[in-house]
């Protein structure tokens, strides 16, 4: 028996079966693409939301985006973003990406500019000076907002220079000297529990054969509390005093040591003081030699509270120097034996302190060799426990390298000038040196960080780089060049990325 079927139930099931072609039939009416919403192209990508996710396709139904004006570095294969509907017509981070920047400034190993250099070094003329200072007259020290560079390049006074974080010049000021100091030979910044203090070693203008150690203390911006010309911390009856300091870790404590001489016997000397300049353990004798020289004493605190200190110890013969290292506690007495140990001539060491292997810090000893076919840079670990140098780089070939080196948060970085002779007739002999800047970043990437392809003009006393780590992984250098024609000399600031 057949059954008719309505007509209208077959209206019905064609219906029903259009519907079902349009969307599946446990999928509600309100979710997917709306024709009328106006804000999605693609599947979580809207017009709205700023920038979309697609560029742009022939199946979006929107024409594909232009490529974009930059294409080198982090800026590669860019095209322009979708933004309120639009593309950009000149491309930003949007379209870049978030490691884009318009100007640069991040330490990271990218082009983030797109100008097609990574991490570019930034090279600034920072002040001229009057006269070329030795390295032992010139120094610097990390101090609230920037940094603090003192030198001395004049009987006048002390000069004081303030930057900031970047290493951009902030401001200058002089430290007034009393008149009856003939010159200031040596200059120091350390770090007290009582702020940043100068110490400075002068002359007496009416002796004329005397010396004296001063300690001046300072405030954060490098101005004078108290007195301009300190507290006298030692007397030494010499025209070529060399003395150098060096606060506690806790800053609670200053060693003072100098170079001396008594009854022809060389001695290197050493006191501890306060950070007010008084009197802890007075002066005693660290070292003695019977060679002719004993000189260019060096100190560092460390972290157990003792202090490290070295002198330079000469023989009869270029090939009789040692390097003499003791350790002396809190009381200046002696810590364990002394270590000796034999170097090239001229190879004035470097005190740091480092993270240990096993933990913790030890006290390291870099050095230059110095001038020869092969110089290079070594480094000195185990200091009291039989450590032999280890070759950190190679210099240039037949030049001397004049080192710089800090401790930093990823590590040491060092940085050298190779200095050249290239005489001139009838051309002052301190003017007739060119040489290159180089660095080397914890890592051992060495660097060439000279500005430019031509070597820089220098004196013979530039032989001073004074380095430190600023914020963003970058570093920072000072470091003097000079000129015979016209008769100059310029203090310059670089900032660079090393990491």
């Amino acid at each position: 028996m057949h059954s008719r079927m309505n007509p209208w139930s077959s209206v019905s099931l064609v219906v029903a079966l259009l519907l079902a072609g349009c969307g599946s039939s446990s999928t509600p009416p309100d979710a997917g693409t709306q024709v009328d919403a106006g804000t999605q192209v693609d599947a979580g990508s809207t017009f709205d939301a700023g920038v979309t996710g697609d560029a742009g396709t022939a199946d979006s139904g929107v024409a594909e985006a232009l490529p974009c004006e930059r294409t080198q570095g982090v800026c590669a294969g860019a095209r322009r973003a979708l933004v309120d509907g639009a593309y950009e017509p000149v491309c930003t981070a949007r379209s870049y990406g978030a490691d884009y920047e318009a100007a640069e400034t991040r330490c990271d190993g990218l082009d983030n500019d797109c100008d097609g250099v990574a991490d570019p070094a930034t090279w600034a003329e920072v002040a001229p000076m009057k006269w070329a200072p030795y390295a032992r007259s010139v120094d610097s020290l990390p101090v609230e907002g920037g940094f603090l560079m003192v030198y001395i390049d004049s009987p006048e006074g002390i000069e004081v220079l303030r930057f900031d974080e970047s290493l951009k010049l902030q401001g200058t000021s002089r430290i007034p000297l009393d008149p009856g100091f003939s010159h200031v030979t040596e200059t120091q910044l350390v770090r007290t529990s009582r702020g940043p203090a100068l110490y400075f070693t002068a002359l007496h203008s009416q002796t004329g054969s005397a010396a004296e150690g001063r300690l001046v203390q300072l405030d954060e911006q490098g101005a004078p509390i108290g007195s301009p010309n300190g507290v006298v911390l030692f007397e030494q009856p010499t025209t070529q005093p060399a003395a150098r300091v060096a606060a506690s870790v806790d800053g609670q404590r200053i060693s003072v040591v100098w170079s001396a001489s008594s009854l022809g016997v060389r001695e290197v000397q050493g006191m501890l003081v306060d950070p007010a300049g008084r009197v802890l353990v007075p002066p005693r004798v660290l070292f003695q030699s019977d060679s002719p020289n004993l000189h260019s004493p060096r100190v560092m605190g460390m972290g157990d509270g003792n202090f490290l200190v070295t002198a330079y110890d000469e023989g009869e013969t270029v090939d009789d120097t040692r390097i003499r290292l003791r350790r002396h506690d809190r009381e200046l007495g002696l810590v364990g034996d002394e270590r000796r140990l034999s170097v090239a001539f001229g190879a004035i060491p470097t005190l740091l302190m480092m993270p240990a292997k096993e933990g913790g810090e030890e006290p390291v000893m870099l050095y230059r060799e110095p001038d020869g076919h092969n110089p290079r840079l070594h480094e000195v670990r185990h200091l009291f426990a039989g450590g032999t140098p280890v070759t950190l780089t190679s210099t240039a070939w037949s030049q001397s390298g004049v080192l710089g080196a800090t401790m930093t948060s990823r590590g040491l970085q060092l940085a050298w000038i190779t200095m050249g002779y290239v005489p001139v007739p009838g051309q002052e002999s301190g003017y007739i040196y060119e040489g290159r800047l180089w660095g080397m970043s914890p890592s051992g990437v060495v660097t060439d960080w000279t500005p430019g392809p031509a070597p820089m003009p220098l004196h013979r006393n530039g032989e001073w780089v004074l380095m430190h780590e600023l914020p963003g992984h970058w570093m920072g250098a000072l470091l003097m060049t000079a000129t015979v024609s016209p008769e100059s000399y310029t203090l310059h600031s670089l900032r660079y990325c090393a990491p």
